[in-house]
């Protein structure tokens, strides 16, 4: 039964849309400076991870407009038949938003690599970086849609996603003294290389954002005080691991 609402949400929620905004964003962002390259594998994920400045705000928007959707339009005649618990419909929403970015992340990587970032050895950190980007896309689709649940007002998107671009554009290229500050959100800090992305550092960007995904999903299902302990942990191990 999740499996079927899945692709029922996939058809005719948001989801095409917003992974053709994605790819067209994340395209133009990460193609933009092909000499940043140099033809390594490193360089690529260090690119897309870049791009991230454009992309989470409008994945965050994404799922803030598709809660909100849904609570001031009600559910579907499909969806109100099936009768999912909140947890289960939060998880189908997040997760429709979340598989369509992720497809699109894959397409930019080939994409940014098919340009000639093949050379190298995809290294540890830049793996682990590449996993961190990965999951900070599907944090963004969760958290989006736990705000939508929360404020369910028709510019509560648009909003965001001024909001938080405006706040990406200025710190994306604002480089404090101590650059860890930086490692909080993909696309952050002009200065951050490779060199910086380390396992342990990307090991505490993973808890953090997977913390964030876990808390979305339970505020969305109406779980709001259990909702803040992931986020919470994923924070302390984020602040931990990046010293």
């Amino acid at each position: 039964m999740t499996a079927r609402m899945l692709a029922l949400d996939l058809r005719r929620g948001p989801a095409p849309l917003v992974a053709l905004v994605v790819l067209a964003l994340g395209g133009m962002a990460a193609l933009s400076a092909p000499d940043e390259c140099q033809g390594a594998w490193n360089e690529a994920v260090l690119a897309l991870r870049d791009s991230m400045w454009l992309v989470l705000p409008c994945v965050l928007a994404a799922g803030i407009w598709h809660g909100g959707r849904a609570r001031r339009r009600g559910l579907d005649d499909a969806v109100a038949a099936a009768a999912l618990p909140p947890a289960r419909r939060a998880a189908v929403e997040g997760a429709s938003l979340g598989l369509a970015v992720l497809a699109v992340f894959v397409v930019l990587l080939v994409a940014v690599t098919a340009g000639g970032c093949t050379s190298g050895a995809l290294g540890a950190s830049a793996a682990a970086s590449a996993l961190v980007t990965l999951v900070s896309l599907v944090a963004a689709a969760f958290v989006g849609l736990a705000l939508g649940r929360t404020a369910s007002s028709p510019m509560a998107a648009p909003l965001a996603l001024f909001l938080v671009l405006a706040v990406t554009s200025v710190f994306g290229g604002w480089s404090p003294g101590d650059g860890r500050v930086m490692l909080i959100l993909p696309g952050l800090g002009e200065d951050v290389t490779v060199a910086d992305l380390t396992v342990r550092r990307s090991l505490g960007q993973l808890l953090w954002f997977a913390g964030l995904a876990v808390s979305g999903w339970l505020w969305a299902s109406g779980r709001r005080l259990a909702g803040l302990a992931p986020a919470a942990a994923g924070a302390a191990a984020l602040a931990a691991l990046s010293s």
